[in-house]
């Protein structure tokens, strides 16, 4: 799998959330197994120790003579320390521990409980040397020290320390106040071992659930990850079909909402290139075809004149003729190669538009008035300023007025209007025969030749400045003529 992929992305961050989840599901596990198990067990703890203290306060006089409080003692509490004569009575003592060692097992628990008895002078009550060496000295010195610390003699402790690296709990309830037979303490202690290892069982339980789980995981991160680059293979063998000039293709195929727009941008652009495509191959066709007929003209009247087939006063002018047609045409192409390229810089300036119409009239009167045609202007006094080109705004302009001026009967109009106090509009009419209704929408193709015309680009160039001007420009019949309109924006309202 690489590295720079959505695949391998989705895949990744599915890995850092999985792991994340596992460590914190395990630390917030633990530390709540933790809680709830020493909650319980002091829980059970007292529960325990309440019946050890029952069962020890209520049979304690049928084991033990009655005795007066003993003092304090002046010295700590030791192991093997020897007990008062009235408890010497080994059997009645046996009987005792059996006893209470029967009630610690009455309840239900998972603790391995156990407990000690010591008399008012914190010396361990025991029926015999063995039992009292079940007990180590570290045990006994840290009760001792526990029982030191309570301000409160009758008060109930809960502790919970660690010794020789095993924790322990326990329940120091003091009783002398309850009791008349010498006994000072009951102590009810476990140590957790039990319990460390079920929270371990439980941890590698859960430990083995997550693992799974993250398994599961990543293969259904896996699927989905490829269910979502797929889709853009099938589009890189889409586009690369695109760059390879095969535009008739449309993709096809299920995605998801969030593919679907660039889906339909990518077939939109595939049909815009083919359209583009075709029209670049009638371009050159038409150009081809252009230049053919001229060089052919120029070749055949050169030959006569070689040859003294035809008369020079004949062949000179329409050869002169053609060349300038030639002329012409070349530098329209240059010219609109120039608008189609990005580097073609517009040099906008605040311009009068009145001034400027009048302008075109101007270059455009003489070739009128050699065909007769009339140019009629209806032109407002106030100044309407627009931001253009000047050169290349009168170059489209004089290009629309010079194809009225050819179809024109007798008369072509200009009436300027102000839309909104934010656009102007420019119609130029004339009175000739109009368009084709089906030629209506290729007007402005470069090359377009109708049923009555020629072929050539002045109205492809008028179309290209206008746009790049944020205007508009559109064609429509009369009856009779046809109507160019021109729309730009201006630059103050209009007053």
């Amino acid at each position: 799998m690489r590295i720079n992929t959505i695949k391998w992305r989705i895949f990744k961050y599915n890995i850092i959330v999985i792991v994340m989840f596992i460590t914190l599901t395990t630390i917030i596990f633990n530390v709540a197994i933790r809680l709830y198990l020493e909650k319980d067990i002091v829980t059970q703890l007292h529960k325990i120790a309440s019946n050890a203290e029952d069962t020890a306060l209520e049979h304690g006089p049928d084991f033990f003579k009655r005795m007066p409080p003993l003092p304090p003692p002046e010295h700590d509490l030791q192991d093997n320390e020897h007990l008062p004569i009235d408890l010497q009575n080994t059997s009645d003592v046996f009987k005792y521990y059996f006893m209470l060692e029967r009630s610690l097992k009455e309840p239900l628990t998972i603790l391995n409980a156990d407990f000690i008895l010591l008399d008012q002078n914190k010396d361990r009550i025991t029926p015999s040397p063995d039992k009292s060496n079940s007990v180590s000295a570290d045990f006994m010195k840290q009760l001792a020290n526990e029982i030191s610390k309570t301000n409160k003699s009758n008060q109930e402790k809960y502790i919970n320390f660690n010794l020789s690296n095993t924790n322990y709990i326990a329940i120091i309830k003091p009783v002398s106040d309850k009791n008349s037979f010498g006994l000072g303490w009951i102590i009810i202690y476990s140590n957790i071992k039990q319990i460390n290892q079920l929270q371990l069982v439980i941890n590698i339980i859960l430990l083995l659930i997550l693992v799974f789980s993250a398994l599961i995981t990543i293969v259904f991160s896996s699927r989905v990850s490829k269910k979502i680059s797929e889709p853009f293979s099938h589009l890189n063998h889409y586009i690369r079909d695109i760059s390879e000039r095969n535009f008739g293709k449309k993709i096809e195929m299920p995605v998801y909402d969030e593919l679907r727009e660039l889906v339909n941008n990518i077939n939109i652009m595939s049909e815009k290139l083919e359209t583009h495509d075709k029209a670049q191959k009638t371009f050159l066709q038409n150009v081809s075809h252009e230049f053919r007929t001229p060089l052919m003209s120029i070749q055949s009247y050169a030959e006569g004149i070689k040859y003294d087939v035809v008369n020079n006063d004949i062949a000179v002018p329409i050869i002169l003729d053609e060349i300038k047609r030639m002329t012409t045409l070349v530098e329209d192409l240059l010219y609109l190669s120039r608008l189609d390229a990005i580097e073609e810089s517009y040099n906008y300036i605040n311009l009068n538009f009145n001034s400027l119409i009048n302008i075109c009239i101007d270059r455009m009167n003489l070739i009128a008035e050699k065909s007769n045609i009339n140019i009629t202007t209806n032109i407002p006094k106030e100044i309407i300023q627009i931001h253009g080109d000047d050169e290349k705004l009168s170059r489209a302009i004089t290009n629309i007025l010079s194809n009225c001026i050819r179809y024109a009967h007798n008369a072509v109009i200009l009436d300027l209007k102000v839309i909104d106090n934010k656009t102007v509009q420019l119609l130029i009419s004339d009175d000739g025969p109009g368009f084709e209704v089906n030629e209506l929408p290729n007007i402005f193709e470069r090359f377009y030749k109708g049923a009555k015309g020629h072929c050539g680009l002045g109205l492809s160039i008028s179309k290209n400045v206008v746009e790049k001007l944020n205007g508009k420009i559109s064609v429509s019949n009369l009856n009779p003529g046809a109507l160019f309109v021109i729309e730009l924006p201006i630059i103050h309202d209009y007053k």
